[in-house]
């Protein structure tokens, strides 16, 4: 994770590239009366047939590393694991063939469009194994990222990690504007005000002064992160609004509620001029508080691990978000799936439980993601950065990632018009009434 492209960076731009993918999900399951391992109708090989447990991934180059260092201690029991990793956009192009031709992976590694699969009958169910396995208790994991692994009753991936949200803020910039540090007090217009105070141009003007040149900016008050998952749907959920309803098969986006926290966020780039549009953030090859150009920032707990690999000039820390109306955070997962064709069955949920159990500690421990197993949450939690352990207080308020039907291509029309507001080419109202026409239909499925 050299760069600031990260695994959970690929989850915001993943609707932008996996057009592709969501056509090729529809790949139709193996025949009716296959036997678990046997060669799917349009050829290929068995799930089992190469040596030892085969573990579908997507990853970066360091991210590989990090894989191989996850299941060295499982390997140095004596089990064979042979991790099979591409990049995330050819991962979820090649993975509905390999389904089609029986030649996927016996563990794979899922993301939101898990469901996609789920009528394919591709992915096995886990509750058997959970029903049975007394060393595994799922009270003992925090709960919000199961629901979206369920499709009717069926427990389609194991989740493996958390994300939450964080604000970040460099104590070096702070300090120099004697600026106080944020808490866990903020409000939204406490971050807001901070924000103006803290964005100069190269001339040393600030948002608001006559001469402020929003093209020259050498110093954001704040870089928002403007995805879903870490942007604006936090701003959403602390708004004390859901922008969905009826369990995922109703748009809510022309909620007032939903327009008010789009219009603050839209209102912080354009109006107030404290953090970086879409257009500007792409002049970064990495983020602008990881390079320094930003005194706070709004991410994802999945940038604490760039952030400690390359911030090397500065002091920072974190603190739990600032509240709007209420408190509230996007608690998201990724997980583990068994493919159902798979002849090595209990080795791939043998597989399964160490990442869900002994491996949780060593994910915690290289900040890689918050682990979902509660008792490893120490690991994690343990400096740096100093206050990293106060986010398992967002445990209490996260929202579960929304799933619902034709997901890849909502998500793709989600993300195009949430660029264009924030980018301040539509109207808030009008971009909110667009995405509520388009995607209305396609959820119901």
């Amino acid at each position: 994770m050299a760069n600031q492209i990260s695994r959970r960076k690929f989850l915001s731009f993943a609707a932008m590239t996996a057009g592709a993918a969501a056509l090729a999900a529809c790949a139709a399951p193996a025949a009716p009366g296959q036997s678990s391992g046997q060669t799917a109708a349009t050829g290929g090989t068995p799930a089992a047939a190469a040596s030892g447990l085969r573990l579908g991934v997507w990853a970066s180059p360091d991210e590989a590393k990090f894989f191989e260092n996850w299941v060295k201690d499982y390997k140095a029991k004596g089990h064979e694991v042979n991790i099979e990793y591409v990049d995330w956009t050819t991962y979820w192009t090649k993975l509905p063939t390999q389904f089609s031709a029986g030649t996927a992976a016996d563990v794979i590694e899922m993301s939101n469009y898990t469901l996609q699969f789920g009528p394919q009958g591709v992915l096995g169910d886990l509750h058997p194994f959970l029903d049975v396995d007394a060393d595994v208790k799922t009270d003992d994991y925090v709960k919000v990222p199961f629901e979206k692994f369920d499709y009717q009753g069926k427990l389609i991936s194991f989740p493996m990690c958390l994300t939450i949200q964080f604000l970040s803020y460099n104590k070096d910039i702070f300090d120099k504007a004697k600026v106080e540090y944020p808490t866990a007090d903020w409000k939204w217009d406490d971050m807001l005000q901070a924000a103006m105070k803290l964005t100069k141009d190269k001339d040393g003007n600030a948002p608001g002064d006559a001469n402020f040149d929003v093209a020259n900016v050498v110093q954001w008050g704040i870089e928002m992160s403007l995805d879903e998952e870490s942007g604006w749907s936090p701003l959403v959920f602390q708004n004390g609004a859901e922008y969905w309803k009826n369990d995922y098969t109703e748009p809510n986006f022309t909620d007032p509620a939903v327009q008010e926290a789009f219009q603050f966020l839209t209102d912080m780039i354009n109006k107030d001029k404290v953090t970086p549009s879409p257009a500007a953030q792409a002049k970064f090859s990495g983020s602008a508080f990881q390079a320094g150009q930003a005194a706070m920032a709004r991410q994802g707990t999945y940038m604490l691990l760039p952030y400690l690999n390359n911030i090397k000039s500065f002091q920072w820390d974190v603190v739990v978000p600032p509240q709007g109306k209420q408190r509230g955070v996007m608690a998201d997962g990724i997980g583990w799936s068994m493919n159902a064709n798979t002849a090595q069955k209990d080795a791939s949920w043998d597989l399964i439980k160490y990442f869900n159990s002994e491996g949780q500690k060593y994910m915690g421990t290289v900040k890689w993601a918050v682990p979902i197993l509660k008792s490893a949450y120490d690991s994690f939690a343990a400096p740096p950065p100093d206050n990293v352990g106060t986010l398992s207080a967002e445990f209490d308020y996260g929202h579960r990632w929304p799933t619902y039907a034709n997901q890849q291509q909502v998500d793709d029309f989600i993300t195009q018009k949430t660029a264009d507001i924030f980018n301040g080419t539509t109207p808030v109202a009008d971009g909110l009434d667009q995405i509520q026409q388009f995607v209305a239909p396609l959820v119901k499925g």
